[in-house]
């Protein structure tokens, strides 16, 4: 998925300036600058800016897996734990498993839904860890 298939999929995260670092199937790296849009008052990246990046990273290494493809993906829960404050522009980085894809096409199948928890880390540019989220991403058959 490119950059602007994203933003068209996901206009919400057009107004961080978000960019693709890394994209192949199941796995994502998203960056988020820092800029003043993304600042809190403290001039660290807001809160809700790395649950936005982070959980763009994790929608777009679902939507990118293409046994995934035939399915509705919306995040249904969230939980984040902050680990340390964004000093400067930061990536998150989101992966899914082939079997984790697979229990998971299995399920939706049997049940026309599942629910898939994600894991997904914030790191900066030298790798310490920022915050890790994990996103409950809901998957269902599109006609239902």
């Amino acid at each position: 998925m490119s950059v602007a298939e994203l933003l068209r999929t996901v206009p919400f995260a057009h107004g961080a300036d978000l960019s693709i670092v890394h994209s192949e199937p199941g796995h994502a790296v998203v960056r988020i600058p820092h800029v003043p849009g993304n600042l809190n008052h403290v001039g660290t990246i807001h809160a809700a800016a790395l649950v936005l990046v982070g959980e763009t990273a994790g929608g777009l290494a679902l939507l990118s897996h293409p046994s995934l493809s035939p399915y509705l993906l919306l995040a249904k829960g969230l939980a984040i734990r902050y680990r340390r404050p964004a000093p400067a522009g930061c990536n998150a980085h989101a992966r899914v498993t082939d079997e984790e894809v697979e229990q998971a096409v299995a399920a939706v199948e049997a049940a026309g839904k599942v629910d898939l928890p994600l894991r997904i880390e914030v790191r900066s540019d030298e790798g310490e860890l920022l915050a890790e989220l994990t996103v409950d991403y809901h998957l269902r058959k599109r006609n239902q």
